[in-house]
């Protein structure tokens, strides 16, 4: 990236306001905890995509399936905290699916042509994508009550049309405002995200309707808002990403990028003070749930290297600013429970379990741990990464 061209002041400001107002400090896990969970949803995930199906009609080389698998598993266990460790599996499986849809330069329109002929008649989808994904979708429908269940399906099928949209890198006309969010809630999962913390398992769907129906309506913005501030570093230059909220904001509204980005942060804020006040006083577990997915889901986006921000810690945030201080001091506490070395869970590699699976070999899958440790704790040593400890001065241990 030119890092010339990129305003890394604004953006910083605007990370930092952010997470200072969710008063980020992540101790959902201890470090033996995010490693077992990491290594059971991975390996589950892994075989899944080894299998002779995925392999056929997945267009992906074995290193991008693998980046995949370990950004998304990542991203399932260190936000869905509560879930069971079998929850975390499938859910990587089913989120993994959708970034391979998202990673697609596929057109779709020859493969959909039949689309709902085929639903209603109950023949095998000619998309590729959606076979496999119709397959797996039982598994996942099976965690859930049938409301929640409805908003997986109905939110999937979102992501799939708006993923089509992106396709064409239609940015909207000027003067449509409502564009930008019309397409970023289809694309963004909001409610896929939103029901899928609460398994039935755990959550009571008729008990706690109106509290789970109020995270969803939630989670729609605050979960894209929140995707789309992280990921405007890593997207800046990136071609296949000139489809960003912020983007089609400053297309559509009339106005500058600096100014795009100040209406996201501000969106994102609003959300995140919405959360806090509209579940402080309902059932506990809700507000929970929701604590541990925040901070989860916030550790994901700094630590993985996908969305490359560690890159404003080695180059462009290297000022002596308040403001570059903090952001520094966050990138910190996100890398120290969050950076954790993939040799120590995502193995065997996609392309062994391919061979292990011709052979028919059984893989032994290390037991998963259920985390024990308090978000009001304070980040413990047992909680710090190797890696992080490494990459990062005693100060920020």
């Amino acid at each position: 990236m030119d890092t010339a061209s990129f305003p890394t002041d604004c953006y910083l400001d605007a990370v930092v306001r952010f997470l200072s107002i969710i008063n980020y400090n992540d101790t959902n896990y201890t470090h033996e905890e995010r490693v077992r969970n990491l290594h059971y949803a991975y390996t589950k995930a892994a075989k899944h995509f080894a299998q002779p199906t995925q392999q056929r009609l997945i267009k992906a080389s074995p290193r991008r399936l693998q980046a995949s698998l370990q950004t998304i598993v990542a991203m399932v266990v260190y936000a869905w905290v509560r879930v069971d460790p079998e929850v975390m599996a499938d859910l990587s499986i089913h989120y993994t699916y959708m970034l391979v849809l998202d990673d697609s330069q596929d057109d779709p329109d020859a493969t959909m042509q039949s689309f709902y002929q085929d639903l209603l008649a109950g023949k095998p989808q000619q998309h590729p994508w959606w076979q496999m994904v119709n397959a797996q979708f039982p598994t996942v429908l099976s965690h859930y009550g049938p409301y929640c269940g409805l908003n997986l399906v109905r939110s999937t099928t979102d992501f799939f049309q708006g993923c089509w949209i992106e396709q064409h890198n239609f940015q909207g006309f000027p003067g449509s405002y409502d564009f930008p969010g019309f397409l970023r809630r289809m694309n963004g999962l909001g409610h896929c995200v939103g029901a899928s913390i609460f398994p039935k398992a755990q959550f009571d769907e008729k008990a706690l309707f109106t509290e789970i129906t109020s995270v969803i309506s939630q989670m729609e913005n605050w979960m894209v808002f929140v995707n789309d501030l992280l990921s405007f570093y890593k997207e800046f230059d990136e071609p296949r990403d000139q489809t960003s909220l912020v983007n089609n904001y400053a297309k559509c509204d009339r106005i500058t990028l600096a100014e795009a980005l100040d209406k996201l942060t501000r969106d994102t804020i609003r959300c995140s003070e919405q959360i806090v006040e509209v579940f402080a006083d309902k059932d506990p577990s809700i507000a929970y749930t929701l604590k541990t997915f925040c901070q989860g889901y916030v550790t994901w986006h700094l630590s993985d290297p996908r969305y490359r921000l560690r890159e404003l810690v080695t180059s462009a945030a290297g000022g002596d600013s308040a403001t570059a201080k903090e952001f520094r001091r966050y990138q910190a506490a996100g890398d120290l429970v969050g950076a954790v070395n993939p040799k120590e869970w995502a193995y065997p590699p996609v392309a062994d379990f391919v061979e292990k699976h011709i052979a028919g070999e059984v893989v032994q899958v290390a037991t998963p741990l259920v985390p024990k440790t308090s978000l009001n704790a304070s980040t413990t040593v047992g909680a710090v990464s190797k890696w992080a400890k490494k990459f990062w001065p005693q100060e920020y241990i």
